[in-house]
């Protein structure tokens, strides 16, 4: 505050504190309102859903350190919860990428521009997913049934990991994540169940869904995809 010494001293200190305050603030830097997964596994092809508040086209995905990482796809998606604006990014991970944490940032045109940083983690191991299969996808059922096989060298799956899910039913994917059940085999394989909410899609809607899973170490599988198509 500056302070004016005349006779309309008081004024004029008023004057100057008004006109400070009406300066308006700098704007809140854009940042990444949701992002899945956060583990980039060594040696796979990782597919990030992010999410911001902006109408904007991504131009670019910088991942910093970039040793061993490359974004090879970026995907805009329709618009979900108002404001927010989804994105695919494709992101090659090498099998020889040195494990830690490295920081995401988007680009988007100005005024935007630069989103903060979000940390990803290129883990040390990984739980390896396959054999996706759905075991019940009824329109009169208000869960949908399915089956996957997993591995862990870690030997740290436990009996009830988390399976991350989205099911889109062209709309907006119903994204969320259950336990599962572990189910040892004699043969040494494991298999996961689980029961996702249904979306009570009609019969023969297909719905794309995607799966993966986190060991009790929360290090996150690769991704599984699939159709899942309702019955009567």
């Amino acid at each position: 505050m500056i302070a004016i010494r005349s006779s309309v001293g008081i004024t004029a200190t008023c004057l100057v504190s008004l006109v400070a305050s009406a300066q308006p603030g700098e704007a809140q830097q854009l940042r990444i309102e949701s992002a899945y997964p956060r583990q980039l596994p060594p040696g796979q092809t990782t597919v990030i859903h992010v999410a911001i508040s902006s109408r904007d086209p991504i131009q670019t995905a910088e991942i910093s350190p970039a040793q061993g990482l490359r974004v090879s796809r970026i995907q805009q998606r329709e618009s979900a919860q108002g404001a927010l604006t989804w994105s695919e990014l494709t992101i090659d991970v090498a099998l020889d990428a040195a494990p830690g944490t490295r920081t995401l940032v988007l680009v988007l045109p100005l005024p935007a521009g630069r989103t903060a940083p979000l940390p990803l983690t290129v883990p040390t191991h990984a739980p390896n997913v396959g054999e996706l299969r759905v075991l019940s996808a009824s329109s009169t059922q208000a869960t949908l049934e399915l089956q996957l096989s997993a591995s862990d060298a870690s030997g740290d799956l436990g009996e009830l990991p988390y399976v991350w899910f989205s099911l889109g039913c062209g709309r907006e994917p119903l994204v969320g994540v259950v336990r599962g059940r572990v189910m040892p085999q004699s043969s040494g394989n494991i298999l996961v169940r689980a029961s996702l909410p249904g979306p009570r899609a009609p019969a023969g809607e297909k719905c794309d869904l995607q799966v993966r899973l986190t060991d009790s170490a929360g290090i996150e599988s690769n991704t599984l995809k699939t159709t899942a198509t309702f019955t009567p």
